[in-house]
């Protein structure tokens, strides 16, 4: 999957940490020092801040809950074709290029990355941090740069006629629980329906598109307007939604959210029509 479950939590030790330094000699503490800011760091880079605090502490982690929160899933089209053609190696090196660009970009745009699963890149806003005026328009301009950044990224530098990367996104806003589960390679997870329908707009999407819900679609507007910026998305109509009936979706298109330092993205080929319309 990805780097969240290759190491422990390290929480464990927590409550040894002094007991341990009081019985080694200065070398010893240094490196001592040494391995618990290493170890720190990877608590760190897999939880929530506030999440690592309370492990690092040997405390149980809290559980976050939200009345609005977005979510947001994105595959690479074809990406079951992709791996019968390339070695473990080069798919591997693929996801690592693009996934790079993803972090970057969710960095930038205050996304919380949740994990990767396979080529699934799955990210959520308004949970780990207070964004609740900005989380959807947030969520729609790092969708655009993510469509954007596959589009950009070869999917085998050694054969360019393979062509590139093309992803489906999907993003829907509502209840969301953030918790940590287990107790051996424990991990940051989220829960409710909105994760599922989030899923299922990806799932559902068109190769190079944007889907999103009609409730997600009214907070980009929104969001977008008070951000002092204006967003462009268009009705596909209704959907049918395994488990959730005939929904409907929109897809995003173009983006501004001046006040939050988001540059104009576009998602539009040059007749206007939202790309890979009309594919399958």
């Amino acid at each position: 999957r990805n780097s969240r479950g290759r190491t422990g939590d390290g929480s464990s030790q927590s409550g040894s940490w002094t007991e341990r330094l009081g019985t080694l000699g200065l070398a010893e503490q240094n490196a001592f020092a040494e391995e618990r800011a290493a170890s720190s760091g990877i608590v760190y880079d897999m939880f929530p801040k506030h999440v690592a605090d309370a492990l690092m502490k040997g405390e149980r982690a809290p559980e976050d809950r939200r009345d609005c929160a977005t979510v947001l899933f994105c595959d690479i089209v074809g990406f079951t074709t992709l791996s019968s053609q390339l070695d473990t190696t080069q798919v591997s090196e693929m996801l690592d290029r693009l996934f790079i660009k993803f972090d970057e970009q969710a960095s930038a745009h205050g996304i919380h990355k949740l994990e990767t699963i396979g080529d699934c890149y799955i990210g959520v806003t308004n949970l780990v941090e207070d964004q609740a005026t900005t989380h959807a328009v947030r969520m729609a301009t790092f969708s655009i740069d993510a469509i954007a950044s596959a589009k950009a990224t070869q999917i085998n530098p050694n054969k360019p006629e393979m062509g590139h990367v093309v992803i489906r996104v999907g993003f829907d806003s509502g209840p969301v629980v953030g918790s940590v589960v287990g107790t051996s390679n424990k991990k940051y997870t989220i829960f409710g329906n909105t994760v599922n329908t989030a899923s299922r707009m990806e799932s559902t999407g068109v190769p190079g598109c944007i889907q999103c819900t009609d409730r997600a679609a009214d907070l980009v507007r929104s969001q977008s307007f008070a951000a002092g910026g204006q967003a462009k998305l268009t009705e596909r109509g209704s959907v049918e939604i395994k488990g959730k009936g005939s929904m409907r979706t929109f897809f995003v298109q173009h983006v501004t959210a001046p006040a939050l330092l988001c540059a104009p993205t576009e998602a539009d080929d040059d007749d206007g029509e939202p790309h890979g319309a009309g594919q399958s």
